[in-house]
């Protein structure tokens, strides 16, 4: 005799079924949350390290302009700047500055290992004013700089001689990482020397213009001042 099942097993098997559907979508749906998350979080991540290695890169630069500064006040306008007088020897540990020419010189070499300056931002460093009692202060301790110099293309074929006071300045920012690749960011400016005058706007705007770049200003109705501004 063959036993039928009744509408009660059938009930209680499809439950079942049922239930283990639920678990199953809720198990993928945890789980492509938690995949989400963690992209986010490793991109937000990523952004921080590359606005701290702008900023160490940018540190650098400005670094690197004043000690040409000094260099170039040093020999005089009139005198021509011997690169290997002030920072040494050609690099030949970074292959794509090593092949360059005009060639590349360290200008800023730190005491850090592969002569990168720390840029380091520690509690013990700070004044106990800055870092309110309580607080877990974000500390930067993987962040540092290079700072390379070179010669622009002036024409007098000598890589090594500045004659123009002129020269390139290249800072690179760098953020390590433990577990993963490290951030880069890399900036350059040409950098002169002048004892002229200097004025730093966009247009005529400095000369009394308006601004349609006209001396119709109907704001100023005064002549264009012709007063000497010397910066040192």
């Amino acid at each position: 005799m063959v036993r039928r099942p009744t509408l009660r097993r059938r009930s209680r098997g499809f439950t079942l079924l049922l239930a283990l559907g639920v678990v199953a979508v809720v198990t993928m749906a945890v789980m492509l949350s938690y995949s989400v998350v963690g992209r986010e979080a490793d991109t937000q991540a990523d952004t921080r390290r590359q606005k701290q290695a702008f900023f160490a890169a940018e540190a650098g630069l400005a670094e690197g302009r004043e000690a040409v500064r000094l260099m170039m006040t040093g020999v005089g306008v009139a005198s021509t700047l011997k690169l290997q007088d002030y920072v040494g020897t050609p690099v030949t540990d970074v292959p794509d500055l090593a092949s360059a020419n005009p060639r590349w010189y360290e200008l800023l070499p730190g005491t850090a290992p592969g002569k990168w300056n720390d840029y380091r931002i520690l509690t013990t460093n700070l004044d106990t004013t800055e870092v309110p009692a309580g607080v877990d202060y974000p500390e930067q301790r993987y962040v540092r700089y290079r700072v390379f110099v070179r010669d622009d293309l002036d024409g007098d074929n000598d890589p090594d001689t500045d004659s123009n006071k002129q020269l390139w300045i290249l800072a690179v920012g760098e953020v390590t990482s433990a577990n993963g690749r490290p951030t880069r960011s890399v900036v350059q400016a040409l950098v002169t020397n002048t004892t002229g005058e200097s004025i730093f706007t966009p247009g005529c705007i400095t000369k009394g213009c308006g601004p349609d770049m006209t001396y119709n200003n109907p704001t100023d109705q005064k002549a264009p001042e012709t007063t000497v501004i010397t910066i040192p």
